[in-house]
């Protein structure tokens, strides 16, 4: 009985000691409820993974959208200067030569400096793992002109002669090669096929350019394919077509080394 009130004031301080914790912490969760001076690092730190996401993958589809840009001008300037190339003869038509035709793959590789079509990728085999050193493009330019016993009811056409350009030599034609195709209705892609006019030629381009992206490979589903290109024009004057003796229609006074295609 005499340890009664000894209970009771222990107790008493308990409960004011609590209430007061309470209103101290009450204090401190409403001080920090009301201060807003972190709320911008805070966004910050929210927001700055899309902000990232966004600017990348703008960088990377725009540097796509402007390569794939440039390759199909390198390529069109290539078939069109392909058509435009020759020296005019007295009495004869048109002759053109392998000096002109490395020209025309010099100012094209020139053209491609800036986006490195002239350069070179580090490859890994999928198979084996094995690191290698490859080019980056490879462009080829066909004379595809009519058959030999042309029949204008069954129209066939050929692939007179092919010449290549670029260090890729991975890469083969997707649209035949001399020995190939040696009679089909046309060249292109499907449903895109075009023909020479009668008795004429005409030069197809086909370039192929190894894309890697610029900063992380797949960060924005682009990752490292081929970038395919195709360009034709119609030779604008009349050409001799037949060459010297023993050619495929090609002359070579100056001696300089053809540039042929690994196939022939």
């Amino acid at each position: 009985m005499g340890n009664r009130p000894l209970r009771a004031n222990l107790y008493k301080p308990t409960v004011r000691g609590f209430n007061a914790m309470a209103s101290i912490f009450s204090a401190q969760f409403d001080r920090l409820r009301r201060d807003q001076s972190g709320l911008a690092m805070v966004e910050l730190a929210i927001s700055l993974p899309f902000f990232l996401t966004l600017t990348i993958g703008g960088v990377e589809v725009a540097n796509y959208a402007s390569l794939t840009m440039q390759l199909n001008q390198i390529t069109l300037h290539t078939a069109d200067g392909a058509a435009r190339i020759g020296s005019t003869t007295r009495y004869g038509n048109k002759t053109i030569s392998e000096a002109q035709i490395k020209d025309i793959f010099e100012g094209a590789m020139r053209e491609g400096e800036p986006i490195g079509v002239g350069g070179t990728h580090s490859y890994a085999d999928p198979k084996t793992g094995a690191q290698t050193i490859r080019g980056n493009t490879r462009i080829i330019l066909s004379s595809f002109e009519e058959v030999s016993a042309f029949n204008e009811d069954q129209p066939r056409y050929r692939i007179r002669w092919q010449r290549c350009a670029g260090s890729a030599n991975f890469y083969t034609s997707n649209y035949g090669t001399k020995a190939t195709a040696t009679s089909v209705t046309g060249i292109g892609p499907a449903n895109r096929q075009i023909t020479p006019p009668p008795g004429g030629s005409l030069m197809f381009v086909e370039l192929q350019y190894y894309y890697r992206p610029m900063i992380l490979n797949g960060f924005t589903k682009l990752t490292d394919h081929t970038i395919s290109q195709v360009a034709s024009m119609v030779v604008r004057e009349r050409r001799d077509l037949v060459g010297p003796t023993g050619s495929d229609g090609i002359y070579n006074a100056e001696n300089v080394t053809p540039a042929t295609c690994p196939w022939g």
